[in-house]
């Protein structure tokens, strides 16, 4: 089964998807002890057409949209094989009904499946999970629509981790049972509703970098904390798919210096993830949208995480889509006045030290030099920049290995260089 896969580090590539006027780099699917990740386009529905073909016991699923035929029939042969199939699936806005998912709730009703619509409590139920056998859940960004797998930029976690998963089985009992429950958050779950101030801490401890998708940033709370990072000189990117609606926010995040950039609504590559990357260490991944519904008034579901493995392939992918996107018109406007002449700058000196931090399997490296410059520390090939604060201080991660340890690491902070050992 799937989760026996999950034991060690594993990649596989896909073919290139194409972007507009360039070539996509490789998407990765990447497993390391409980958690796996998975990146689309690319594998499709096949991760969890497998997950249900390989199922013995029971297959859970909530889906906000569901048109997958393929999918579907598997859902149909796993009840008929004995597999204990259940399908929640959204019921449009408070329960006003959904056509997106009228034809599927249909085909599983008359083909013996269990299928019930979404609680009408919440606005909407956005959240998207599977969960095989009680032991691997599960939990995307995307929605289970054939047409969209080849164009979608979207992510899923395998987690077999039993905290996690049965938190998630319980609170689908209970929304399959229209019953209200207070989630439990497992190790590193993140429910809507609630989800705002989880967002928001990850967001608000940010020290160095974010990167940032989502298909809508219609939250003033949200808006407001990236503004802020960006105020404090964390560099700040932002992908999307390019929208009217958000316009009103990206003006506002780019005068305060966040780098946001877009593709047209008719790219080759949509950006539908929900992702909040933190400083290359950690990572929210999930349903929820950047709006004030998604987060206080819908059942969704995300997960954080801290596995280096999946961070660095999603670092990776964000890398390649922000290079291949469209920046934003910033509202900054220059100035035509010519600059008075600045006395000479004083000789700038800096120190560093390090040691190594195995939580994150990374060295941190101290700096102290010139204030409010780019600083940069190499060692055993590896750099990584940062910039000091009023005080002269950064503290930079380099991600060298531990085996570099009494290697030289070199460090530039504006015009002074300075030298030390990890």
């Amino acid at each position: 089964m799937f989760g026996a896969a999950l034991a060690a580090v594993c990649v596989t590539q896909r073919a290139t998807t194409a972007y507009p006027s360039a070539q996509a780099p490789l998407a990765v699917n990447v497993a390391y002890r409980d958690l796996s990740l998975i990146t689309e386009p690319g594998p499709g529905d096949r991760p969890f057409l497998q997950a249900v073909q390989s199922a013995q016991s029971s297959a859970d699923l909530v889906m906000y949209e569901l048109s997958d035929p393929t999918f579907e029939q598997a859902l149909v042969g796993a009840e008929k094989r004995g597999v204990q199939v259940r399908v929640l699936l959204n019921g449009g806005y408070y329960g006003g009904g959904s056509s997106a998912n009228e034809a599927a709730y249909s085909y599983l009703k008359a083909n013996g499946v269990p299928v019930r619509w979404s609680p009408s409590r919440f606005a909407l139920t956005h959240q998207k999970t599977l969960v095989e056998d009680d032991k691997t859940a599960y939990i995307m960004t995307l929605n289970l629509v054939d047409e969209d797998y080849s164009t979608s930029r979207d992510f899923a976690v395998a987690d077999t981790n039993s905290e996690d998963v049965s938190a998630i089985e319980t609170t689908f009992t209970a929304d399959w049972n229209n019953q209200s429950i207070k989630p439990s958050d497992g190790v590193d779950l993140v429910w809507s509703p609630g989800a705002l101030d989880s967002e928001l801490s990850l967001i608000n401890s940010v020290r160095h970098t974010l990167d940032i998708y989502n298909e809508e940033i219609d939250d003033s709370a949200v808006t407001s904390a990236l503004e802020a990072a960006a105020r404090r000189r964390v560099d700040v990117k932002v992908v999307m798919t390019a929208s009217s609606d958000w316009d009103s926010a990206f003006k506002k995040l780019t005068g305060a210096g966040v780098h946001v950039r877009t593709y047209k609504p008719n790219a080759s590559l949509y950006i539908h993830a929900k992702m909040i990357l933190v400083d290359g260490r950690r990572v929210f991944l999930g349903s929820q949208n950047f709006s004030a519904g998604s987060l206080d008034d819908n059942r969704e579901l995300g997960i954080i995480l801290s596995t280096g493995a999946i961070i660095r392939s999603l670092e990776g992918t964000f890398a390649g889509d922000y290079a291949h996107a469209t920046p934003f018109p910033t509202s900054r406007h220059s100035t035509t006045s010519k600059p008075k002449p600045k006395p000479p700058a004083p000789q700038q000196t800096c120190s560093v030290s390090a040691d190594w931090d195995g939580s994150y399997q990374d060295w941190n490296v101290y700096v102290q030099g010139p204030a409010d410059v780019d600083a940069t520390a190499t060692a055993d090939g590896h750099s990584y920049s940062y910039y000091t604060n009023s005080s002269g201080y950064a503290d930079i991660y380099l991600y060298a290995p531990e085996s570099a340890a009494g290697d030289m690491v070199t460090v530039t902070a504006g015009s002074a260089t300075c030298t030390g050992t990890l």
